[in-house]
This record gives C-alpha cells, sequence and structure tokens, in this order.
C-alpha cells in the first residue's frame, strides 16, 4: 500500500444534481439515496446508499442520539451540494465549487470549501504538529517498525502510525466543526495541501477544498458542531463512546522492560522502588514471561507451575505491585499448544484465499491470527483471557493488534470466514481484540474494573482501553512530538493516553530521562519502557542526581491523584478532556494566538504545563494565556496571563502553572509508596486577596476499584471559594453526600489572608492562624492552614 499517495477530486465525477425531497443524488450515472440524519445536539449523519456499496462493515460502537439541542442543519441542495447551515441560515461549512459528493468505480469523496482562515486538529495518532493545515494522510494502521526502516522512524516518525483515525476539527474563528468517517478500512484525508509540489506555477496551486473519502465501502460521514471546542469534545465522547472511569492504580507510575521475565526481576524491581521511596502502581511484563512466546503461557523456567504462578503473582499484589502481562494476538502455530489446537478445531482464525488459515509471523514464528470481526471469536478469546486471568494478573496489555504480521502482505489476510478482504476490518482490528478481552477481564471479576492498555485504537476503543503511542525512540525529536501526538488524540477520541517515558528504542541520557518525566508526569498514563537492548533506564539507573528529581516527579503525580481522579470522573460523565491544548479553555487574542501552540499543555482547567523540550536548555518562552493569572509552581510568583514570558527550568525545576482560582485537591503529606486514601485530602486554593468571583470544585471519591460507586457507595461534596471585600477569604461547603467514607481535608492556600471563613450551611468557623476543628452534621472535619507544598523540585 501507497502510504503517501491518495486520490485526487480531478479523477473524481461530482453530483451536480439532485432531488433533496426524494433524497436521491445524481452522480457518474448512478442513482444514489443520500440520507441526511440528525442524531440530536447538533450531530448529523450523512449516507449514500448504491448497490456499488453493498457493505457498511463498521463495528464502531457509535451512538443513535446525542442529547442537547439541534440548531444547525445539513442541507442538500438541487445542484447537489451539501451544506452546513447555521440558525441565521448562513452557510457554516459548504461543499467545494467543483462539488461535494464525487465517485471514482467503487472510490468516494465528500469535499468542501478551504478559507484560507480554517485551522485542523484531530486525525488520531498522526505526527507531526498539533495543527494540520497543509498535510494529507491515508488512515490505515500500520506496525511502524515493521512497515518503515527504523532510520525513518528515529527521524520523523513517519505517517500513519498505529491509531490513524479519520476525524478531522475544523476550527474557524470560535466555531469548531468535526467530520468523522466511520469506516472499518482505509480513509484518505487532504486538508488543502493541493497535492502538487510547491514550485508548480499551475493555477491548481489556487486550489481551494478539502476532502475526506475511502477506495471502497458504503460512504458514512458524520458532521458535528460543537461549536465550542470543549462542547465539540464532548459530543464526539457521547458519540464514540466515553472512558469507564478506570481503577485508582491504572493512574499511578507503571515500570516496564522488555526483559522482565519472571517473579525474581519484579521482585528486584520492587526492591529497588522501596528502597528509593518511589511509588508505583504496576509492574509489567513484555513477552519474555510467555512459554516460548505462546500467548496465555508463562514461561515454567521463570514461574514454576500454575499455582506457583497465582503465588507469585498475589506476593507482588500484596506489596501493591499490580502485574499486568502483555497479550499478543497472534497464536504460535504449533499443534499440541492447546489455544492452536482449539481455535483450529473451532474455526476461529483468518483465512488466506485458499480457504486455510492465514499466516503470519511474529515472536513465536509461524502465527494464526484470531479472527476478531466475528462474535464467536470475540467471545472464545474472551474465554481465553477469563481463564488467564485467574492467576490474579491486575490486567492486559494488548500488543501488536495493527495486526502486526511481520513481513507477509496483509491482503492474504481475510476476515469473516475468508468471505471479507482484508481492508473491510484492518482498522478495527485491534477494536474487537479490546472489546473481547475487556469481556474477559469482566467475566474474571464482574465487580473490578478492568484495566487493558492496546498500542492500536479505532472509535469506540475508548469504550474498552487506554492506549500508549507505540514504539518511541529516546530522542529528544521523540519527546517534543509526544506532546502533540497526545494532544491529537485527546482530541480524537481516546483521552486516556501516554507515550513510554524517557523513550523504547535506543539509549537514553540521564538529561533526557529528566526532560521526559517532567513533560509527562501528569500525562493521563505514566509508564516507563523500554527495549531489552538499550541501557537500564530504571530511575535508580540514571545515577542519583537523576534519579532525585525523577522520583520528585513521581511522588508530585501521587499527590495529584485526588485531581487527576476528578478529570477522570468528569471524562467518565460527560466526555470532558484530561490532556488539552491551550485553546480548548482559552481564546485567541491578537497577542497571544493559541491554536499553533504543541509544546505546552493543559492538564485539566486547572494546571499548565509548558516543559523544556530541547537538549541543552535551561529555560524557553512560552505563552500564558489570559485573561487568567497564573501561579509559576517553579519559583512562587503571581503572573499575569494574556502574554509571553520566560521561565527557566535548570535542575529539578520545570515550568508549571495553577491557574488563578483553582481549588486542587491532592492527597496528604508527600507520597513515598501507591498507598493512596482519596477521603484524605489537602485542598490547595490558589486564591489572592485581591481575586474575584467564585471558584467551585466539586469533589467525588470512591474504593478507586470496584463499581461500587455506581451503586451509590461514594462520597461527593463542593466547595466554593470566594473573597471578601475585607480581604477575608471564604469557603463554602455544600451538596455533601456521604456515601464511601467522610472526607478530611486540609486548607492550603498560596497568598496570605488574616482571616478564612468556613461555612456549611447556617454553621461557620474562623481560622486566624492555629490548626482548627470544626463539627457540622455530626461528622468531624479538620483544616489546617500550612505552608504550600513544594510543587516542583529545587
Amino acid at each position: 500500500m501507497y502510504f503517501n499517495k491518495i486520490s485526487h477530486p480531478e479523477n473524481f465525477v461530482f453530483a451536480t444534481r439532485a432531488n433533496p425531497k426524494r433524497r436521491r443524488v445524481e452522480v457518474a450515472g448512478l442513482s444514489c439515496r443520500l440520507e441526511v440524519q440528525s442524531l440530536g445536539g447538533d450531530v448529523h449523519r450523512v449516507t449514500v446508499a448504491h448497490e456499488r456499496w453493498p457493505h457498511h462493515g463498521s463495528q464502531a460502537e457509535l451512538a443513535s442520539s446525542v442529547p442537547g439541542e439541534t440548531r444547525h442543519r445539513v442541507e442538500l441542495t438541487s445542484r447537489g451540494s451539501l451544506a452546513l447551515l447555521g440558525p441565521d441560515g448562513q452557510p457554516v461549512l459548504r461543499g467545494a465549487d467543483t462539488g461535494t459528493f464525487g465517485v471514482c468505480g467503487t472510490a468516494w469523496m465528500f469535499q468542501f470549501h478551504h478559507e484560507p482562515t480554517m485551522q485542523f486538529y484531530g486525525l488520531g495518532e498522526h505526527s507531526g504538529t498539533l495543527e494540520k493545515s497543509g498535510q494529507r494522510m491515508k488512515c490505515w494502521h500500520t506496525d511502524l517498525f515493521g512497515d518503515f526502516s527504523a532510520d525513518e522512524v528515529r527521524r520523523l516518525p513517519p505517517n500513519p502510525m498505529y491509531a490513524s483515525m479519520p476525524w478531522v476539527i475544523v476550527r474557524q474563528g470560535d466555531c469548531h466543526v468535526g467530520l468523522l468517517v466511520d469506516h472499518p478500512g482505509s480513509v484518505f484525508i487532504e486538508l488543502a495541501s493541493n497535492f502538487l509540489w510547491a514550485r508548480c506555477p499551475s493555477p491548481e496551486m489556487r486550489r481551494q477544498s478539502f476532502y475526506l473519502g475511502a477506495r471502497e465501502g458504503q460512504p458514512d460521514l458524520y458532521v458535528i458542531v460543537g461549536p465550542s471546542l470543549p462542547e465539540l469534545t464532548r459530543k464526539l465522547q457521547h458519540l464514540v463512546g466515553r472512558t469507564p472511569l478506570p481503577p485508582l492504580w491504572a493512574l499511578g507510575y507503571h515500570q516496564s522492560r522488555w526483559g522482565y521475565a519472571g517473579p525474581r526481576d519484579l521482585r528486584a524491581i520492587d526492591d529497588r522502588l522501596r528502597r528509593h521511596r518511589i511509588p508505583c502502581d504496576g509492574l509489567w511484563l513484555d513477552i519474555d514471561y510467555m512459554d516460548a512466546y505462546q500467548v496465555f503461557t508463562f514461561a515454567p523456567e521463570h514461574w514454576g507451575r500454575a499455582r506457583d504462578v497465582k503465588r507469585a503473582v498475589a506476593a507482588l499484589a500484596r506489596a501493591g505491585r499490580r502485574v499486568v502481562p502483555i497479550l499478543d494476538p497472534g497464536v504460535k502455530a504449533r499443534r499440541g499448544y492447546a489455544v492452536c489446537d482449539d481455535g483450529l478445531a473451532r474455526g476461529m482464525f483468518c483465512q488466506h484465499p485458499g480457504g486455510r488459515p492465514f499466516v503470519g509471523f511474529v515472536w513465536s514464528g509461524s502465527t494464526y491470527f484470531p479472527d476478531f470481526s466475528r462474535p464467536e471469536v470475540r467471545a472464545w478469546w474472551a474465554g481465553l483471557v477469563r481463564t488467564f486471568a485467574a492467576t490474579g494478573v491486575a490486567g492486559a496489555w494488548l500488543d501488536m493488534n495493527d495486526p502486526a504480521v511481520g513481513s507477509v502482505e496483509l491482503d492474504d489476510m481475510l476476515f469473516d470466514r475468508g468471505r471479507r478482504p482484508h481492508a473491510s476490518y484492518h482498522n478495527q482490528y485491534a477494536l474487537g481484540m479490546a472489546r473481547a478481552s475487556h469481556a474477559g477481564m469482566l467475566a474474571a471479576r464482574p465487580d473490578t474494573r478492568p484495566f487493558l492498555l492496546t498500542r492500536s485504537a479505532a472509535f469506540s476503543t475508548s469504550r474498552y482501553a487506554a492506549m500508549w503511542t507505540g514504539d518511541n525512540v529516546s530522542s529528544w525529536h521523540h519527546l517534543r512530538m509526544s506532546i502533540p501526538l497526545s494532544l491529537g488524540l485527546a482530541l480524537s477520541g481516546v483521552p486516556f493516553n501516554g507515550a513510554d517515558v524517557a523513550g523504547f528504542f535506543d539509549n537514553t541520557t540521564p538529561a533526557l530521562a529528566v526532560a521526559w518525566y517532567k513533560a509527562a508526569f501528569l500525562f493521563p498514563f505514566f509508564r516507563n519502557h523500554s527495549e531489552y537492548r538499550t541501557r537500564r533506564q530504571e530511575p535508580w539507573a540514571l545515577g542519583a542526581a537523576a534519579c532525585t528529581v525523577i522520583t520528585h516527579y513521581i511522588r508530585l503525580r501521587y499527590k495529584l491523584l485526588p485531581y487527576l481522579y476528578q478529570l477522570f470522573i468528569a471524562q467518565a460523565e460527560t466526555g470532558e478532556a484530561i490532556l488539552r491544548p491551550l485553546f480548548y479553555d482559552f481564546a485567541d487574542t491578537a497577542g497571544c494566538p493559541l491554536g499553533r501552540i504543541d509544546d505546552e499543555f493543559l492538564v485539566g482547567p486547572a494546571l499548565l504545563q509548558a516543559p523544556v523540550v530541547h537538549e541543552n536548555r535551561t529555560s524557553r518562552a512560552l505563552v500564558l494565556p489570559g485573561p487568567a493569572r497564573w501561579f509559576s509552581a517553579h519559583d512562587g510568583r503571581w503572573l499575569t496571563g494574556g502574554r509571553t514570558v520566560t521561565a527557566r527550568a535548570a535542575g529539578g525545576a520545570t515550568p508549571l502553572y495553577v491557574r488563578e482560582g483553582a481549588l486542587v485537591p491532592m492527597q496528604a503529606g508527600e507520597r513515598t509508596d501507591a498507598r493512596n486514601d482519596l477521603a484524605d485530602l489537602e485542598v490547595h486554593c490558589f486564591l489572592r486577596p485581591d481575586t474575584r468571583g467564585t471558584h467551585p470544585l466539586r469533589y467525588a471519591c470512591d474504593d478507586g476499584e470496584s463499581f461500587a460507586y455506581q451503586r451509590g457507595v461514594r462520597t461527593r461534596f463542593a466547595l466554593e471559594a470566594s473573597v471578601a471585600d475585607d480581604g477575608t477569604l471564604e469557603i463554602a461547603i455544600t451538596d455533601v453526600t456521604i456515601g464511601y467514607r467522610p472526607v478530611r481535608f486540609r486548607l492550603v492556600t498560596y497568598a496570605t489572608f488574616t482571616r478564612i471563613r468556613i461555612r456549611r450551611g447556617e454553621h461557620q468557623t474562623e481560622l486566624e492562624s492555629a490548626p482548627h476543628r470544626w463539627r457540622f452534621t455530626g461528622r468531624t472535619l479538620a483544616a489546617r492552614i500550612t505552608r504550600p507544598y513544594r510543587l516542583t523540585a529545587s
């Protein structure tokens, strides 16, 4: 497949005539039915039906309705063009002058008029800048090191990657419109690159259009109007599936390396973590734990017998370390291997055109691949995962599910008992594996929230698994790229994501590793992982100075777990983004254009990170969006937003800012292990005596592991902070529901107040300087005025 060549409108015939009342469009001699359906919430679906495209094929689980008001409409004109019209009847987005819907054989496209003021975002895991204008791509999941040379991956890396999603955000002014193509195979997208050499004198260089389409399959396009980016993101997440609340341990720090093979390795890592007082929830197993790389097995030379596996995993769990093993979809083609024999007997594997099981080549050599397009195969795989989970492993790491088949041609890998071509399901293969694995984990432990991590993803994967950005490289270039990659995924329906910290391939350095931890310690997923031939990059392996700084930021993540947990609750309940570009919460100004900034990001609404991601630099220029004011955590200053500032980041410091008015829940004290208590809080109050307005915090906590919160076993309360005219900091406690445990909190301020007044209903108490306790509803609460926590290392 050509990854960098896509279809061009000059080879398509576009519809020039339509009958809107009969919902018919005439194009290239075809009379097609074109349906425009409103799903609510300003979400519209456009489908084109004709016998030329008899099979839709998509297994994405997209909602059939979206809550909210519909104020825009998609109109089909008598000339065959499509337009998105606003409440005033004026076009917000319209088809290109040369036509909107076009065909070329079985290929089709939707083409839209391009304005120079437009900006583009999304595209899933698409490398490069956050803003995508002038780019073109083919959505086709790749095995990066299997489809490109190592040099290409090191330098670029190339596109497409592991999760190229046909989702484009069109930003024009303050309005955001999303275009989603629901298709299980290859989709091409061209964002006004004009498709010609830069020096070409042709007038075609002035062509102003952008388009999306596919080479086969039924045309199915969703048009979503935000109009703001937060509204658009929430609607997309409702459509494709919000991320269910994960277990709390999944939000902690994870340590992995290709080469950890058995209990001895994991106990050694556990010992070093304890010695250095580094909190860590997950210890991960790459392929070496398996018996001859056979999935669902443990190598007896490392693990002993089955009962020894359970004992070893249980012992690590008691020590606070969850064990997460890798699961590859490939099944070793070997008679006598139970999974292989059973799969062959039941016909569970993909076929080649000759009607026999398709063979690829991965770690185990000759390999069969489950046909996840079929529900009975997903049920079979779920049963295997259920049995595997009985060993006590806490989750599963789904790798090589792009699918990776070595150097074998993918076109020979057929689905649905050989009846469907490979392209009919390629991009959703990982989705099928995630669905099946999730079902297996739930079957094994019905009241425990599953945690799965996947390399490839499609629309709806967010319902089942987090995603890491795949095999990256230990380089400053890949560190820089990790930020727009994760932001692009966050805006494309995959909010729970992160990169391998310090890099997977090649040797990291202490300076690079420290910079990567500073940049990624608040990414939704936080794991150190490396390849077995590289230098060791566990924190203590990088030298005492680097280990000290890295340890601080791991501990700071644990301190901030209550805040991160609230972001995941908001994602599960409303679809709110976790990691965000600056223009998610702030508007552009002439002095601060935010749409192209991709080396800064927001973590929720309160925290802004601007890490140093260039070698040998100890400072950087950054934009603080306005009109907010910001507390600089690395030097303790309050700064006015809406301008560019310079921040120093020498030693252990990193540019980290907290928005004025934020009430940030944190765990008490400094966390030196993975024992967490979401009901024992410090509420860090970032108000000043001259802060205006009322600033809320809604907080919820539960056991962090089970589904009991869905049955009401959750404590909730709200705080509102404001400053009175006399300079008194006023805290109002409201909406208290104690379904889990009473919450104790300490109040930490970052400015001096002569008086703090705390109210609960008609009751109130005032704090001067000493620790106080008070009782409102028969339950004892505590507050303490204390010095601010050192948020960045010195």
